[in-house]
């Protein structure tokens, strides 16, 4: 488990790059991180292996606090943990596979563990065959499953990526992401990825916290912070995902309507989606019914599905209406113009 409590992080000229941190990551998570740039995220990721150290606060990994181990403890600790970079930070005059021993080289084990240990990383990042080609040989995507492959090296049970898919195009970023999710579960890394992509947190993260100007503003688990974002920032970037507003003209045409309606954004979650509400509103209820937008998504194996829908009946029925949504478990919102 990776906990940060109460983590400050100054620096010089008054910056002050993380403030008040306090977060948990569990043993085996996808841990998403995400925010603008200067939000914090990677100062906050150096924080796990010490390359930056609060100014007040602790970082703990399993109950130990790193930022006060000297240097042979903190040493074993970052052999514990792997990191991935925006820009694979491979050597260019060296092979593939001259890439991946690096790690193992500098722990000083032997040619046939060496051997070993290599061969089989790059036949789980399905690159066996570019063991002798150079960086320069290699499609980005390639690069960076190099990059993961020597992360690995020394079997650790973190692993940090640092917008490790910010320079690939989304088919490579796609296949990234299923690389990530299978060392995940077959392997049992925990992982924090920190990111500018909501794309990626809604693919891979299992939970995710939103930082801006230093402070974790929203964190929870996918499903909740992208079903109910409650943040100014939260919400812009889920909108770009799972959009849930109206069009201007559309706004416009409802403003002249004259009718007694509301506008409200039902959210249906799992088995709730299955529910035929409108049908219900319509017969039981006699309200009118008018679908304006809609979106179903996927998310962490659960149906999330997003309506706007104008209810049009007497100001008593419309009270009913809302009453007999919010009996039935979902989640509404009244949505303004």
């Amino acid at each position: 488990m990776i906990a940060f409590k109460n983590v400050n992080k100054n620096f010089a000229g008054g910056v002050q790059a993380l403030k008040d941190v306090n977060l948990t990551i569990e043993t085996g998570d996808i841990f998403g991180v995400i925010g603008f740039s200067g939000a914090g995220k990677s100062t906050l990721l150096r924080m796990v292996n010490a390359l930056e150290k609060p100014t007040s606060g602790h970082v703990e990994i399993d109950g130990q606090v790193i930022d006060t181990l000297g240097y042979s403890d903190l040493r074993h600790i970052r052999q514990n943990i792997g990191m991935v970079f925006q820009q694979f930070n491979l050597l260019e005059n060296k092979t593939v596979f001259a890439n991946v021993a690096i790690p193992l080289i500098l722990q000083k084990q032997s040619s046939a563990q060496i051997t070993a240990r290599v061969n089989e990383l790059l036949d789980f990042v399905e690159l066996t065959d570019k063991a002798d080609a150079y960086p320069r040989e290699l499609s980005g995507g390639q690069k960076q499953r190099v990059g993961i492959a020597r992360a690995l090296a020394t079997s650790p049970s973190i692993l940090l990526c640092d917008e490790a898919t910010s320079a690939l195009d989304p088919e490579t970023t796609d296949s990234i992401l299923d690389l990530l999710a299978r060392i995940n579960s077959s392997l049992g890394l925990t992982i924090l990825f920190v990111t500018h992509q909501i794309q990626v947190i809604q693919r891979l993260c299992k939970h995710v916290a939103v930082m801006e100007g230093g402070r974790v503003i929203e964190k929870g688990t996918v499903l909740e912070v992208f079903s109910a974002p409650e943040q100014a920032m939260t919400k812009r970037f889920v909108q770009t995902v799972i959009p849930d507003k109206l069009p201007n003209s559309l706004c416009s045409v409802l403003k002249k309507d004259r009718r007694s309606f509301r506008l409200l954004r039902l959210r249906f979650l799992g088995e709730n989606t299955q529910e035929n509400l409108l049908f219900k509103l319509n017969t039981a209820l006699q309200v009118e019914t008018s679908v304006l937008f809609a979106s179903v998504t996927e998310l962490q194996g659960e149906i999330l599905g997003i309506f706007i829908v104008q209810l049009i009946a007497s100001p008593e029925k419309l009270t009913e209406a809302t009453e007999y949504i919010a009996s039935r478990g979902i989640k509404w919102q009244e949505v303004s113009l």
